[in-house]
C-alpha cells in the first residue's frame, strides 16, 4: 500500500466521520436548545433546569394569557381551542 492509497483512506475515513458528525448535529442543537427552554432564572439570576411540573404551570400561565386575548378579541373558536389545551395541561399536573 503507497502513501497515495493511505492518503486516500484516511481522507474517505475523515470523510465519513464529518458527514456522520454533521448529520448528527441538527439533533444535537435540538436538544440543546430544548435544555435552555426548560432553564430559568431563580432570584439570584443562576440558570437552574425546571422540572414537569414547573413547566406545566409556565405553559398555563402562557395559554391562559392567549385565552384571555382570544376573547377580548371574541374569536371564541381559538378561545375554545385554548380551553382545551389548558383543560389538557391542567389534567397532567400533580
Amino acid at each position: 500500500m503507497t502513501d497515495k492509497d493511505i492518503t486516500k483512506i484516511a481522507e474517505l475515513t475523515a470523510k465519513l466521520v464529518i458527514d456522520h458528525i454533521e448529520a448528527r448535529q441538527d439533533e444535537w442543537n435540538e436538544s440543546f436548545n430544548t435544555s435552555i427552554e426548560n432553564a430559568a432564572k431563580d432570584g439570584f439570576g443562576n440558570m437552574r433546569m425546571l422540572d414537569e411540573q414547573e413547566m406545566l404551570e409556565m405553559q398555563i400561565t402562557a395559554l391562559q394569557q392567549e385565552l384571555d386575548k382570544a376573547i377580548e378579541d371574541q374569536d371564541f373558536k381559538l378561545a375554545s381551542k385554548i380551553n382545551s389545551k389548558i383543560i389538557d395541561l391542567k389534567t397532567k399536573r400533580k
